[in-house]
């Protein structure tokens, strides 16, 4: 367990200081526009990449008795399927451009489409070998592929914003971070996969492969629809601002979901017969993660404008609402999301599939009626989207574990309550206090608040459960139930 924590903490502690580093350099060098536009760029073409990603990943990791030969089919068909939707992104650019004036914005973003596109090969092997690093549990190997990547991305992508290249310097931090990646999930691989086709492999994977691709396709739409009905609403400004919201909050969300929902379904899969034995091991990782993880996104929404005043000036104050609204979104799915998990194990991707389209409903409408007030609808809406996917595991997908309603409120009540008041506290010293004119010094303050506070509190009134906490990081069984 420590390990995978030490591997994981280590990814995410990079991934944070590698955007501190690349937000205040691009912040100073590029508009908000271009933030923009770099954005959409990449979730056009993450979109795309799901039906390469998507089919194959879960079912590699769940299926019970696995073969060299059902990796080397999937590589085979996702790697001929890449270079597929290249062909297809540079043979719409063409048509776009015939069609557009050449200074129009939809000539622009389709070239940058079809030259980003060539990122599709690496997504698709990062999906397989990272499949199989979950087959043998090699947590660490996938968290260290990633740091390793994003450092290269973030030196080139530094390089070329001080080259004046523009926006080509956001997407090549994407772009390299890809390519490093899966060259050192190969590297470091046990087992040799070269693509190799297997009509009989891939249809041994097929059964579980399609319900998870269709719900992967609509996870990357949803982000797709967010991103776009922002787009279409607020601009590329606005888009540029939720941008520049999302470095802050994805540093620490990525890797703290990616890792815990790795570590859970390696779990899960081995309680997948026993309705009851995976209640239980749904309950207690809820309860547990929910004291380590409230306070992490709480205490971040609290401290997130002083975070975007630091590193972005002034002309970025707007993304500080739309920073804490995330937050505060990610701090609910944080204990939730454990709960899709558990479907995932269970093999009801339909049932994932049809939670993740309710969310995507959910987040367009609220964007749209909440697009009033302001560019607080973006995080506004990504909380009430949130909450709704909640609300669906607790209802709709409850008879699939029977999971007891109150006893998951009442496993994450405690640690909510303590993450709220801590919150609560970073917020004064952030606004109340002479601090307040020095961002630097006021987040360190809050910071420093947060820890305290949220430390005593959970020593005075979760004890038993923070001794659980530390006995579990520690490789000891959970002493206190959920």
């Amino acid at each position: 367990m420590l390990k995978w924590l030490s591997s994981s903490l280590a990814d995410a502690l990079g991934r944070i200081l590698l955007k501190v580093v690349t937000t205040v350099v691009f912040a100073y060098w590029l508009s908000p526009e271009v933030f923009g536009r770099a954005s959409l760029t990449i979730v056009i073409v993450s979109l795309l990449a799901i039906v390469v990603t998507a089919p194959f990943e879960e079912s590699l990791v769940q299926r019970r008795v696995i073969r060299r030969a059902h990796f080397a089919a999937a590589l085979a068909l996702v790697l001929a399927g890449s270079m597929a939707l290249i062909g297809a992104a540079f043979a719409a650019a063409w048509a776009i451009a015939a069609f557009y004036p050449p200074e129009s914005e939809a000539v622009t973003l389709a070239w940058l489409v079809a030259g980003f596109s060539v990122i599709i090969p690496a997504h698709a092997g990062v999906a397989i070998f990272t499949a199989l690093a979950r087959r043998h549990r090699a947590f660490a190997r996938i968290a260290w592929s990633n740091l390793a990547g994003d450092a290269a991305g973030v030196g080139i992508g530094l390089v070329l914003v001080f080259a004046g290249v523009g926006v080509w310097s956001l997407l090549s931090v994407r772009l390299v971070s890809r390519f490093v990646t899966v060259l050192w999930l190969v590297g470091d691989a046990p087992v040799r996969i070269r693509p190799a086709w297997s009509a009989g492999g891939l249809g041994e994977l097929s059964g579980v492969a399609g319900w998870f691709f269709a719900a992967r396709c609509v996870d990357k739409a949803g982000d797709a629809v967010f991103q776009g009905i922002v787009a279409r609403l607020f601009g590329l400004e606005g888009a540029g601002y939720l941008n520049m919201a999302l470095r802050i909050i994805e540093p620490v969300r990525g890797p703290t979901a990616s890792v815990s929902h790795n570590i859970a379904m390696s779990f899960f899969v081995r309680a997948q017969d026993s309705s009851q034995r995976l209640r239980a091991a749904v309950a207690s990782t809820v309860s547990h993660t929910s004291m380590v993880l409230m306070p992490v996104f709480l205490g971040l929404a609290a401290c997130a404008p002083t975070m975007i005043a630091l590193l972005g000036g002034e002309r970025w104050a707007a993304a500080g609402p739309i920073a804490a609204g995330l937050a505060l979104a990610s701090a609910i799915g944080a204990t939730t999301h454990f709960l899709m998990t558990a479907l995932a194990a269970r093999g009801e991707a339909r049932l994932c599939c049809l939670a993740l389209t309710w969310e995507v409903i959910c987040v367009a409408a609220a964007l749209v009626i909440l697009y009033p007030v302001g560019l607080i609808a973006i995080g506004v809406a990504r909380m009430v989207s949130t909450c709704a996917l909640a609300g669906f595991y607790l209802t709709v997908a409850r008879p699939v574990f029977g999971i007891d309603r109150l006893a998951f409120v009442r496993s994450v009540v405690p640690s909510t309550i303590n993450a709220s008041l801590m919150a609560i506290l970073v917020v004064w010293v952030g606004r109340v206090t002479p601090l307040a004119a020095s961002p630097a010094l006021c987040l360190l303050a809050q910071v420093a608040t947060g820890v305290a506070v949220y430390a005593g509190l959970a020593f005075i009134f979760q004890r038993p459960m923070l001794y659980s906490v530390i006995g579990a990081l520690r490789g000891r069984k959970p002493a206190v139930a959920a």
